[in-house]
């Protein structure tokens, strides 16, 4: 898969309300769920998206990393963060935000209207 542009997922992370991440800190499991974290997390995607709700859940249990992701038309993708990379995670969510952009497109609207 080819990579994103910075400035299209600038855009594209204003189609996202929530993002849940809970795992585990000391489980080898967990470093995708820890990157996708810091990437929600940074500057950039804040100021794009000031609405944005990165929230966290460290557990001490051995149940597996999970990240859910909600979308500003209410669908929420959920992954267990263990089988995948933080790249992997990032460009599907990145995938259907650019869908949730066309739909918009396609009905006249834009996300900055919100």
């Amino acid at each position: 898969m080819s990579k994103i542009s910075r400035d299209l997922t600038t855009h594209l992370i204003k189609f996202v309300n929530r993002v849940d991440i809970r795992f585990n800190p000391f489980d080898d499991r967990t470093s995708s769920a820890r990157e996708l974290w810091r990437q929600m997390s940074g500057d950039r995607f804040k100021t794009a998206n000031p609405k944005l709700l990165v929230k966290t859940n460290i557990v001490g249990t051995v149940d597996p990393p999970q990240v859910k992701v909600e979308f500003v038309d209410g669908t929420v993708k959920e992954f267990k963060s263990k089988e995948y990379m933080a790249r992997e995670m990032m460009n599907e969510v990145f995938m259907f935000a650019n869908d949730l952009d066309i739909e918009y497109e396609l009905a006249g609207k834009s996300i900055d209207d919100k």
